[in-house]
């Protein structure tokens, strides 16, 4: 009786002792995480591409813009082709550290995503001064330019993921470029003509995203097009989706993951080059907290090993607290009023308005499954909180007027396209800068297009310029 009592007790404290153990276990992987992160995107993905790639390990790097993700978002399989690591480079100036970079690797060829109006020629010839061969990839649209990668990566399953937003096709950038899967990327209900037919190239797909992000209309096409093999993986949130791709795809055990914002483009870029590398995922998380989706992948595959890629800025200590302390809410003697942030409200309308580009044209149309000129730039304000007139000539007497000359990005381009005399708002878009603005086209649904000579002449097709940003 006594040696069964015991027993029971041994048993009993070695199932706690066991079970402590298991939990110090699981708690280490959230605290004894890694980290590579430079003072910048543009060191950090220095410091990835030191992790992946010895010195003159490799022919090639590929050169994306630093600061907007249209065009990179394709580029992780086109980097485990080329076995090249993504650098980020700013639109006029290759950064010193990126050629110094460039040299350490041994690369002697550049690949460049996306057009002059993304990375200029001014860094091409930077590039070739240095010594460096530099080539481009760039279609009319980030959709085009991701079906000219995928016909350099090949392959024999394709990716289909949103291209108004960077967080579906980042999150299975690093799978696909292991797999050799190129990234085709679509709006929500419509394949661009080069991707409908890159696509037919492929015996399967695989769908990133819920409904809204990609809907039905567009794996019906697929099947139309002789494409039976079509499957969608997808969760509620960006996390989710993730998580959904780690728990599909990943074998039952990821003893090592990587981890970046997915608030954030550039990391998860860089990150998903060195996630094809070594096979290992890239989960997304918040800035300061770990979503309910990626602890519970964590979990599923027994990660044991986190890396983040970045900085404390774009993940905190706090982001992979499966438990952050309570705040201790003490009084406050006297009210501190802390002046908030400046908000570049032009740069969020610019940032929105590309989320819509190859949106289809619809006559009357006010939402993202067709807009008409006024409706694209009255959504695209909205989104931002400003309200605007519903048409063009409302448009075109509303807000501040300025001159042509000194046009800033956030701006409605009003424009008579009809030659009228006296001229009338028959057309609008929103000025992006570089003599550019972003519109709703009637042939070409949401497009970029550049003003010429002939466009920036004040008595000619411009009626008016107006402001709608409170400065």
């Amino acid at each position: 009786m006594k040696l069964a009592k015991w027993f029971g007790t041994l048993t009993l404290a070695s199932i706690i002792s066991i079970s402590s153990f298991v939990s110090t276990s699981e708690a280490s992987v959230y605290k004894d995480f890694g980290r590579i992160a430079g003072d910048s995107r543009y060191e950090t993905a220095i410091k990835v591409s030191q992790e992946g790639w010895s010195n003159n390990s490799t022919k090639n790097v590929i050169l994306a813009i630093g600061d907007n993700y249209p065009d990179a978002l394709a580029g992780a399989p086109l980097s485990k082709k080329l076995n090249a690591p993504i650098l980020l480079t700013k639109k006029d100036a290759v950064p010193a550290a990126v050629l110094t970079e460039i040299k350490r690797v041994g690369a002697d060829n550049v690949t460049i995503l996306g057009g002059v109006g993304t990375i200029s020629d001014k860094v091409v010839n930077q590039l070739k001064s240095a010594g460096v061969t530099a080539t481009r990839v760039a279609g009319k649209s980030r959709h085009a330019t991701s079906a000219m990668i995928a016909e350099k990566v090949g392959g024999t399953t394709a990716i289909i993921a949103s291209g108004s937003s960077f967080a579906d096709s980042l999150a299975i950038a690093s799978y696909a470029a292991e797999k050799g899967m190129p990234i085709l990327l679509t709006t929500p209900s419509k394949m661009l003509p080069e991707v409908e037919a890159a696509a037919k190239k492929y015996n399967k797909v695989i769908i990133v995203g819920g409904e809204i992000a990609v809907n039905d209309s567009v794996i019906e096409k697929l099947k139309a097009n002789g494409t039976s093999n079509v499957e969608r993986v997808s969760g509620e949130n960006r996390y989710a989706t993730a998580g959904a791709i780690v728990s599909k795809f990943y074998p039952s055990t990821v003893g090592s993951s990587l981890v970046a914002s997915g608030q954030e483009f550039a990391d998860a870029l860089t990150g998903s080059a060195l996630g094809a590398k070594k096979k290992q995922p890239v989960l997304l998380v918040k800035q300061a907290s770990l979503p309910s989706a990626t602890k519970a992948i964590i979990q599923e595959k027994s990660v044991r090993e986190l890396t983040v890629i970045g900085g404390e800025i774009a993940v905190s200590v706090n982001a992979l607290d499966p438990n952050p302390p309570k705040p201790v809410v003490k009084p406050v003697v006297k009210p501190v009023v802390n002046p908030k942030p400046d908000i570049d409200v032009r740069k969020l309308i610019v940032d929105e308005s590309y989320k819509y580009e190859a949106v289809p044209y619809k006559w009357g149309g006010t939402t993202p499954r067709g807009f008409d000129c006024s409706g694209f730039i009255g959504y695209v304000f909205k989104q931002e909180g400003i309200s605007l007139p519903r048409t063009t000539g409302q448009m075109a007497e509303a807000g501040k007027e300025v001159s042509y000359a000194n046009a800033k990005p956030g701006d409605v381009i009003i424009l008579d396209l009809k030659n009228s005399r006296p001229r009338t708002a028959s057309h609008a878009g929103i000025y992006l800068g570089d003599g550019k603005i972003i519109h709703a086209g009637f042939s070409s649904g949401v497009t970029v297009m550049s003003l010429d000579a002939s466009w920036a002449n004040w008595d000619d097709k411009i009626v008016s310029v107006r402001s709608f940003v409170k400065e």
